[in-house]
């Protein structure tokens, strides 16, 4: 049985919970029905802001250009200021990843760099803003949200994705993993209640309303473009999988949104309602950046499909077009860690941070350059800074713990390994780990559990042949 402080703090959580739920209820803004809700709006705004440092890495971080950004965002806070919740905080970010995605909650509002490259003018851009603005004026992510905090420290990871990889391979996992967490499926009855939303939101701006229907397709697009790029299919791509299940058929959905616009209020188009040339004008310089990320896009599945040397040469393709971009340099140095080419793998950490100071993956991978070279104590700094910047980023938990281990520091390990068990309960060492942890401060009764836990998980590895040796020792039947 797998058995964890986080499980039962989540479980009496859990019962709060429902005893809530019986009592309060509270009138939807758009609706102006009373409904049960899960959380109030301040804890709502406080959840979305406790899940936003996470969200922004497990989609790569933020995409530099401020210009860029300023515009666009003033975009979104239009939109969102024309809400039934326009008190609530609002910042706007571009998220670099080929991902096409866009998503919303209080307080972040994301569209990714491969969606936005594909876009022709600004009002399909405001029908995608919209659109995400409307789950959260109708409270849709009240319900993501607090399944977020049902997660231990909202640990913003696939366990399918870590489990089965011991050590170095877990350590050595590319980039973060897209959280099914944050890709929860909307019903269809609140993908076609923002969809009708972002019409309206869009056309009270002087959008022309008729780009939603171009925006979908737009999507559908992007969609088919990136899985052909890796050669994918939707079947494949357990990310893209989750996005498209949120949305209803193309065909059945576009009449929808057809019918839609057929029944909005009278509203007044802006010039043309659609600003593509200063929409094109303005996303150029990141368009043309989003093609040359296309070459280090198929770097990163060569080296996922660990063939180093392939990657490396098409990484190098990149930075020969573009030498200004922070990812390159950390999947540089990652191949380099491969190798054990430890000065290679620090010289192109720091180039990515020189780029980009505050770039997570390159501190964790100059921690994890130090961890594999038996440097714990640096190692540990390194990751604390990146667990600052990305408090659900499930291997530096694991690396923090292990740094912790194999210095004997057993009740600082603990905290972090029990983090990284809650996200990965079937990987094949963390149990162990734990169950020695548990041993050398004397919770005998903890460390059993975890030794039992290790030996039904993963029985043929030292550490489960270990395990099951200290059970017999401490008269514990398995």
């Amino acid at each position: 049985m797998i058995k964890n402080i986080g499980l039962l703090i989540n479980r009496a959580f859990l019962v709060l919970l429902s005893i809530s739920l019986l009592i309060s209820c509270a009138v939807n803004p758009v609706t102006g029905r009373k409904e049960l809700m899960l959380i109030n709006e301040r804890q709502e705004i406080e959840l979305g802001k406790s899940s936003a440092p996470s969200l922004k890495w497990e989609f790569g971080g933020e995409y530099h250009d401020e210009k860029l950004k300023a515009y666009l965002g003033k975009i979104v806070n239009d939109l969102w200021q024309n809400s039934e919740r326009p008190h609530l905080p609002v910042k706007f970010y571009i998220q670099n990843t080929s991902v096409p995605n866009a998503f919303a909650l209080p307080g972040y509002v994301a569209i990714t760099r491969g969606l936005l490259s594909e876009m022709e003018n600004e009002a399909q851009f405001a029908a995608v803003m919209g659109h995400e603005v409307g789950h959260v004026m109708a409270r849709h992510s009240a319900q993501r949200m607090t399944r977020m905090q049902l997660q231990q420290l909202g640990l913003a990871v696939s366990s399918a994705a870590l489990e089965g990889t011991e050590g170095a391979d877990t350590l050595l996992k590319i980039g973060s993993v897209g959280s099914s967490l944050l890709i929860l499926k909307f019903d269809r009855s609140q993908e076609i209640q923002s969809d009708r939303l972002g019409a309206r939101y869009m056309s009270e701006l002087g959008y022309d309303p008729n780009e939603a229907i171009s925006a979908h397709k737009v999507l559908e697009r992007s969609v088919d473009n990136y899985l052909k790029r890796l050669g994918k299919t939707p079947g494949e791509d357990s990310l893209i999988s989750n996005l498209l299940s949120t949305h209803p058929r193309t065909s059945v959905r576009l009449n929808e949104i057809r019918e839609m616009i057929n029944e909005l209020p009278p509203y007044r188009m802006k010039d043309d309602g659609k600003f593509a040339r200063r929409f094109q004008k303005a996303t150029k310089k990141m368009s043309a950046a989003n093609k040359i990320y296309h070459v280090y896009d198929k770097a990163e599945v060569l080296y996922n499909q660990k063939k180093y040397k392939e990657a490396e040469k098409k990484l190098n393709e990149a930075i020969s077009k573009d030498d200004n971009q922070a990812p390159f340099y950390n999947l540089l140095g990652l191949i380099k860690l491969q190798g054990e080419k430890y000065e290679e793998a620090a010289k192109s950490y720091k180039k990515a941070l020189s780029i980009d100071p505050g770039y997570q993956p390159s501190l964790y991978g100059m921690g994890l350059m130090n961890f594999l070279q038996n440097r714990y104590k640096p190692a540990i700094r390194l990751f604390e800074k990146s667990l600052e910047l990305f408090p659900g980023h499930a291997p530096t938990h694991f690396a923090l713990g292990k740094s912790h281990f194999m210095l004997k520091h057993y009740s600082e390990a603990i905290p972090y390994l029990n983090n990284f068990a809650g996200a990965a309960p079937q990987h094949p060492e963390i149990h162990g780990l734990l169950g020695i942890c548990y041993d050398n401060i004397n919770n005998i009764e903890s460390a059993a559990v975890e030794y039992m836990n290790q030996v039904q998980v993963a029985p043929n590895t030292e550490l489960g042949r270990h395990a099951k040796k200290r059970l017999q020792e401490l008269g514990v039947s398995q």
